[in-house]
């Protein structure tokens, strides 16, 4: 998605003709700033997006990390004239679409990779929201097949509400599961009741396909990868962030891959910020 916001705070006034004010086009999170100043020779960029970065270049380039209104400053100077122009750049992230082109993805940052040689087949992952859907990139070994995936969904971000697994001691509570064969198409989207500890207690509430959509695995940079969105709509009333876990299973329902990996007294689910 690309966003042309064009600044409209008024410029600071001055007695010289020195005046900063700039423009801006965000790409996901990667935005281009373009310098309108009048008569000045230097320039600090202040994008107060909690990175302490800033700049010096005329028109830089800034990638932001989230989703957010950040107050973007600019001061330009002449001599010992200065003007301070300042406008709130709106990030809303990358147009991601499930279709094996992982370039969307650029510069979302990971939210969980796993400790080398910890996870078997699966070693990192990214995800993102948008206002109606679930996004996750999966990158694992050559080996990763995804045969039989499990991803359990904690909703409420309470671990003793839900499916608590015996596989994340150190916190899990399942309010959704969702199992099945990517390649064989089967399986569901189940939603838990009754005893934490009782996995029987998932009962299903939508096919396999009503509830994800998901793309090839492919092979880059010497990692499969693959991506696959599940709309929120299936999943009740979302907070700010939910906790969820993936787990690949092989034809025999044998574990192949864990994210976070688990089987160990602190594993706990992973945190997605929506």
């Amino acid at each position: 998605m690309v966003m042309l916001l064009i600044a409209s705070c008024k410029k600071e006034k001055s007695e010289s003709g020195t005046k900063a004010v700039f423009s801006y086009v965000a790409d996901g999170y990667k935005v281009n700033f373009t310098n309108f100043s009048n008569d000045a020779t230097e320039f600090l960029w202040e994008f107060n997006d909690g990175t302490n970065e800033t700049s010096t270049s005329r028109s830089p380039q800034h990638i932001f990390k989230s989703k957010g209104d950040f107050l973007v400053s600019l001061t330009a100077k002449k001599g010992g004239v200065t003007s301070v122009f300042k406008d709130t750049v709106t990030i809303v992230g990358p147009n991601i679409k499930v279709d094996a082109d992982f370039s969307d993805w650029e510069y979302v940052e990971y939210t969980y990779v796993n400790d080398e040689g910890k996870g078997g087949n699966i070693l990192g992952i990214k995800t993102f929201a948008n206002s109606t859907d679930l996004f996750f990139l999966l990158e694992g070994t050559p080996a990763l097949s995804m045969t039989i995936m499990q991803i359990y969904l904690n909703t409420d971000n309470n671990a003793a509400t839900g499916y608590s697994s015996w596989q994340y001691p150190g916190g899990s509570g399942s309010e959704y599961l969702l199992e099945g064969s990517p390649a064989g198409g089967w399986g569901q989207l189940s939603k838990h009741s009754g005893p934490p500890a009782d996995f029987g207690g998932f009962a299903s509430i939508a096919e396999f396909s009503e509830a994800i959509t998901l793309s090839a695995i492919k092979t880059a940079g010497g990692k499969n990868l693959f991506e696959f969105s599940m709309k929120k709509s299936n999943l009740g009333t979302l907070g700010t962030s939910l906790n969820f876990a993936i787990i690949e299973l092989t034809s025999g329902w044998s574990q192949a891959g864990s994210l976070p990996f688990n089987q160990e007294p602190t594993a706990k689910f992973a945190n997605f910020p929506l």
